[in-house]
């Protein structure tokens, strides 16, 4: 029996920590579903809030900066979640614990010296921690900068070649790049002298229980195996102290990058979003009516100021003015990007700001001044705005594009990538892939803000009939700029002074006004 007893204490032991092992990797695989669970619904509420927001914010905002906030609050939820539910109840309980053994052996003296120590450990870390958070936000800034510098300029490649400005960036990268650092070294120092001030207290504090127990031994109160005993609980407590400190500092962290990321989803679009979810939409025609609408992008600088402009179903009008007359802003407002500040934009007789977004623009399709495209393949592009769309229907649209044969040549066809804004195709390319695109969709009402812009006289002869099919039958908004697309639409609307001044037919207008007849007479010739 004796000899069994350390073989039996040995394999307690052994099969002690092999559980506190095997646990603790359970808790961690339970707690990897939870927290990345977690983490998948913030980044994706995120990326949902970024899409309600305005086009206006967005256009205004860095990607870069938005992505940097998003991915390290979701990391800080992880971190935070881990420590406040794994380390901080363990830990209270281990200090609970040795302090009682402590006042066992040592008395309450002493275990008051040991707790006070811990209280004021505690204190001093909350308050320094607090004087770093601005420190924090200030590197945190420092950092979105840098990034939004990196992606703007990555964004932009084509830009800096063309002027030959890869030092100029680069130095441009580096002076972010340098006030980060600055940030970063000063986040830095202020631990430095953080951890310090809690070695200090530390030290100081255990000395004085050391300074104690010596004395009652040479007093022969307290047995020097006793003094021994104390020095290792005070050596265990070291260590969950300094955890104690590290939760401290990453959940203040944390909470800096939550806080940043709860500021931007607190942020409201400036498009409210319809009372109720908004009322379904019932086409009845194609009806557009924009009454006496006001509109400006800056308060005090009206753009739009009383436009009045009904159009019929059915009927191809086009917009035509002066640069900054408000004509892609008229579109803009039709499709509720942004709302007039007075008036309202009606499509058969319904206000725009009544109804749900996702029932009325599935009417609407557009082909804007440079089709944006999505850093994916030919077909992922054309499918965009109809993914249910099959082969053969992506072939015909693309045929009625004249996109087909180019698209046919390329290495994969359809699954040939575009690359980043879609640089890999020509302007005049990227512009037919985005026609394709709206006839695919067959909307009921489409609108053309200049959407033969980047294509040569010639490729817009050949793209005529795909234009002509895309709107018969159709309500269409025309902003033109060419002679030819403003001659083959049925009614002319020309702005001027944020308003209609002339409306009626192409020839008629030349007949009776001035200045739509100078207008004309000063733009530049087709060749």
């Amino acid at each position: 029996g004796a000899e069994a007893l350390p073989v039996g204490i040995l394999a307690a032991y052994g099969l002690a920590r092999l559980s506190t092992s095997g646990f603790n990797e359970l808790r961690a695989a339970l707690f990897a579903t939870v927290s990345q669970s977690s983490c998948r619904r913030l980044a994706l509420r995120s990326f949902q809030h970024l899409h309600n927001l305005d086009t206006t914010y967005l256009q205004s905002s860095k990607p870069g900066a938005l992505s940097v906030i998003i991915s390290r609050a979701t990391q800080s939820l992880t971190q935070v979640q881990n420590m406040l539910l794994f380390n901080v109840l363990p830990i209270v309980v281990e200090f609970m614990m040795a302090l009682a053994v402590m006042a066992s052996l040592a008395g309450s003296g002493c275990a008051a010296v040991a707790a006070a120590t811990v209280g004021a450990y505690i204190v001093y870390t909350t308050r320094f921690s607090d004087q770093r958070r601005e420190i924090m936000r200030r590197r945190n800034k420092a950092e979105e900068a840098a990034s939004g510098v990196f992606f703007d300029s990555l964004a932009h490649c084509e830009v800096v070649k063309y002027f030959q400005s890869e030092k100029q960036e680069a130095a441009r990268y580096d002076a972010a790049l340098q006030h980060f650092e600055k940030e970063q070294v000063s986040v830095l120092h202020s631990l430095a002298l953080l951890n310090f001030g809690q070695q200090v207290l530390v030290i100081s504090g255990f000395t004085a229980v050391l300074a104690l127990t010596a004395s009652r031994v040479m007093a022969g109160s307290l047995p020097v195996g006793d003094v021994v005993a104390i020095h290792g609980i005070l050596a265990q407590l070291m260590q969950p102290l300094g955890i104690l400190g590290g939760i401290y500092r990453v959940t203040t962290q944390g909470f800096v990058d939550l806080g940043k990321l709860h500021g931007f989803l607190q942020r409201t679009p400036s498009v409210d979003p319809p009372a109720n979810g908004g009322l379904p939409f019932a086409f009845q025609g194609g009806r557009v009516e924009f009454r006496d609408v006001h509109y400006g992008y800056k308060q005090g600088s009206p753009l739009l100021a009383g436009t009045s402009l009904v159009i019929p179903p059915g009927v191809k009008a086009a917009i035509v003015g002066p640069s900054g007359s408000g004509k892609t802003t008229l579109l803009r407002l039709l499709y509720r990007l942004a709302d007039p500040t007075q008036g309202q934009v009606l499509v058969d007789g319904q206000d725009v700001r009544n109804l749900q977004p996702e029932s009325f623009r599935q009417h609407l399709g557009i082909v804007p001044q440079d089709s944006a495209l999505f850093n994916e393949t030919v077909g992922f592009n054309l499918r965009y705005g109809r993914p249910e769309a099959s082969d053969a229907e992506v072939e015909a649209a693309a045929r009625s594009a004249q996109i087909h044969d180019l698209v046919a040549s390329l290495p994969k066809g359809y699954d040939t990538p575009v690359g980043e804004r879609g640089l890999m195709l020509s302007g005049g390319e990227r512009q037919r892939i985005g026609i394709a695109r709206c006839l695919l969709r067959n909307p009921s009402i489409v609108l053309l803000d200049e959407a033969t812009s980047a294509l040569d006289v010639r490729t817009e002869r050949h793209l005529a009939a795909a234009i002509e099919e895309l709107v018969r039958g159709r309500t269409c908004l025309i902003v033109a700029h060419r002679l030819s697309t403003v001659e083959r639409c049925d009614v002319v609307a020309y702005l001027e002074g944020g308003a209609v001044v002339e409306q009626g037919s192409h020839a008629e207008l030349l007949a009776r006004s001035e200045r739509y007849r100078r207008f004309w007479e000063g733009t530049p010739a087709e060749a």
